[in-house]
């Protein structure tokens, strides 16, 4: 059987798919590519590759199709795809980033991509589900250690890009990580929409008012915090978002 210790590029541009491929492979990964939309659907189900990426614009089969294909099934394919998806756009606004996070991707970058913030970007979601040392307790309220933010039963914890709450794992996009982090950061300070979308311009991100919403919509549903009446992240309508800690 095929391992899936590689990185699957979808991109019908093969100056570019061949230039991003050729770059990961310098920093130590294997990749693979495949210019024809509907055959990646094939291929991401079947072979399993540890990571995609994916660009929005494809001639036969786009990217949202693709997406939406994988992480919930397809016609005449059996099974789906729980890996990593990182998707690439070269239309400078929001909607294809708003579509991608509903339609299942992890991620997301508008071309022309940086190289450097495309590495940064893959090493974080290759490195959500890693296993920490056995002997890590969270036990105190806040620790100590810069890298770890702990409130009553919920842990964030940015070296291992892991989040617990009471000792359960939560499963959240690379974006939302870093959007949580800077919330709980600030415990108790409100946090502006023009702030929050500097933060993520900072990190390479086109970011707008309406994205930071739909991510703060899906950690408050992933940490189970009702939006109606949110206690952990709280909406201070006509300023942002405030983290309440303990």
């Amino acid at each position: 059987m095929k391992d899936n210790n590689w990185i699957l590029i979808v991109d019908d541009d093969a100056d570019l798919a061949n230039l991003v491929a050729d770059f990961l492979e310098m920093n130590g990964y294997k990749t693979e590519i495949e210019h024809n939309g509907a055959k990646a659907v094939e291929r991401i189900i079947a072979e399993q590759p540890m990571l995609v990426i994916l660009d929005v614009m494809l001639p036969d089969m786009d990217g949202l199709s693709i997406c939406r294909a994988v992480r919930h099934g397809h016609p005449g394919i059996e099974g789906s795809y729980n890996g990593p998806i990182l998707m690439l756009t070269a239309l400078n606004n929001d909607i294809d980033e708003v579509a991608g996070l509903e339609t299942g991707a992890d991620d997301y970058l508008a071309k022309p991509v940086r190289s450097r913030v495309l590495l940064a970007r893959v090493r974080a979601l290759l490195r959500r589900k890693p296993e920490p040392p056995v002997t890590e307790k969270l036990s105190k309220l806040h620790s100590n250690n810069e890298s770890l933010i702990e409130f009553d039963g919920l842990s964030i914890d940015k070296k291992y890009q892991r989040i617990q709450q009471h000792g359960q794992d939560i499963e959240l996009t690379t974006a939302e990580f870093e959007l949580l982090w800077l919330l709980a950061s600030r415990p108790g300070e409100i946090c502006d929409r023009d702030s929050i979308s500097d933060y993520f311009s900072d990190l390479g991100y086109e970011s707008s008012h309406r994205t930071i919403d739909l991510r703060v919509s899906r950690i408050r549903r992933k940490l189970g915090d009702d939006p109606s009446h949110a206690t952990r992240i709280k909406t201070i309508h006509g300023k942002g978002y405030l983290f309440v800690g303990d």
